[in-house]
C-alpha cells in the first residue's frame, strides 16, 4: 500500500459521513463545497447617552456637551418654564419671618400658628424650579437619546408625570435642609468672625446635598420604588467630579449674581445652572448604571416609560 492510500485510510468518521460516496474508479472522496461564512455585522453606532465602557471626566464632559448641543431647543423651553417660579419662589426662608408680626395680629395672636404652615408651603413651592428642571431634562434627553428625535411636550409629560409627586417630596425635604440650615447657623448667632468659615461650610453642605439629590432625582424618576440608598450606591461606583462641579455652581453662582447684579440676574443664572446640574446628574447616572452592567438609553427609556401610577 503506497503512502497516498495510507493517507486516505486515516480520514476520520465525521468527515467521511459528510462526504459524497467514494468513487470506485478513483478511490477518492468528494468533499462538499465550502459554505461561505456570514459577514461580520458592522458595529452599532455609539449610544447618545450611555458610554459603552467606563469613561473618565473627559468622556463625561463630552457627553454633557453632546446632550446640550442636541437638545438645546428643548432644554431652553425647560429653562423658560422654570424661570418664573425660580424668580418668585427661590429665596431664603428667613424672608418669610417678616410675616410674623402681621400673623400675630390675626385672631388675637392665634395667627402665629399659621407660620409653620406658611413655611412648609414655602418649602414646597421653592422646590418647584428644581423639580421642573430635573423632570424636564430626564423627560427630554432620554427619549431623544433612545429614539434620535426630539420628543413632543405630551410625550415628556407622559414619561415623568407619574413620579412628580415623589420627586417633589424629596426636593421639598432638601429645601428644608438647604434653606433652614443658613437660618440656624447665621452670623447673628455666631458672630462676624465666623462669617467666612460659615460661608464655606454652608457651600460645602449645599454642594454635597445637591450632588446627592441630583442622583436621587434620576433614581426616583427612572427606577420605581428606589430611594436614597440606591442613589448612594450609584454615587459610590462612578466618578462624581463633574456632578460635584455642577452642584457647586448651582449652590454658589446664583447667590453671587444676586449680590452683584440683582435678583433678576440671580434668577437667570440660577435656572441655567439648574438645567446644567440636571444634565450632569443624568449623565452621571447613566455612567453609574453602565458600571453595574450592560445598559443603553433605550433600556433606560423603557424603564421610564413602563412605570405605573403610585
Amino acid at each position: 500500500m503506497d503512502p497516498a492510500e495510507n493517507a486516505l485510510h486515516l480520514v476520520e468518521g465525521p468527515v467521511v459521513d459528510r462526504a459524497e460516496p467514494i468513487d470506485d474508479e478513483s478511490h477518492t472522496v468528494e468533499l462538499p463545497p465550502r459554505q461561505p461564512q456570514p459577514a461580520v455585522p458592522a458595529s452599532s453606532p455609539p449610544d447618545r447617552l450611555v458610554p459603552f465602557e467606563h469613561s473618565g471626566l473627559r468622556g463625561w464632559a463630552g457627553r454633557v456637551r453632546s446632550v446640550l448641543a442636541r437638545n438645546r431647543v428643548a432644554l431652553s423651553l425647560v429653562a423658560a418654564t422654570a424661570a418664573l417660579p425660580m424668580h418668585f419662589f427661590a429665596g431664603r426662608v428667613d424672608d418669610t419671618i417678616v410675616a410674623a408680626p402681621v400673623l400675630s395680629d390675626l385672631l388675637g395672636g392665634f395667627g402665629l400658628l399659621l407660620l409653620p404652615v406658611m413655611w412648609l408651603a414655602y418649602f414646597a413651592v421653592s422646590a418647584l424650579p428644581m423639580v421642573i428642571c430635573q423632570a424636564g431634562v430626564v423627560g427630554v434627553v432620554l427619549p431623544a437619546a433612545a429614539d434620535g428625535v426630539r420628543p413632543a411636550p405630551g410625550t415628556v409629560w407622559g414619561l415623568v408625570a407619574y413620579r412628580l409627586r415623589t420627586l417633589w417630596l424629596w426636593f421639598t425635604l432638601f429645601g428644608v435642609f438647604a434653606q433652614a440650615l443658613p437660618l440656624l447657623l447665621s452670623t447673628d448667632r455666631l458672630g462676624e468672625v465666623a462669617s467666612l468659615p460659615l460661608a464655606i461650610l454652608l457651600g460645602v453642605a449645599a454642594t454635597a446635598a445637591l450632588t446627592g439629590i441630583g442622583m436621587l432625582g434620576c433614581v426616583v424618576l427612572i427606577e420605581r420604588g428606589r430611594g436614597p440608598r440606591r442613589a448612594a450606591h450609584l454615587l459610590s461606583i462612578t466618578p462624581t467630579g463633574g456632578l460635584v462641579a455642577a452642584a457647586l455652581a448651582l449652590a454658589v453662582l446664583p447667590r453671587l449674581a444676586g449680590m452683584t447684579l440683582g435678583s433678576v440676574a440671580a434668577s437667570g443664572v440660577g435656572v441655567v445652572c439648574a438645567v446644567l446640574w440636571a444634565v450632569a446628574a443624568l449623565v452621571t447616572y447613566a455612567q453609574a448604571r453602565r458600571a453595574e452592567g450592560p445598559v443603553t438609553s433605550v433600556s433606560l427609556r423603557s424603564e421610564l416609560a413602563t412605570q405605573a401610577p403610585l
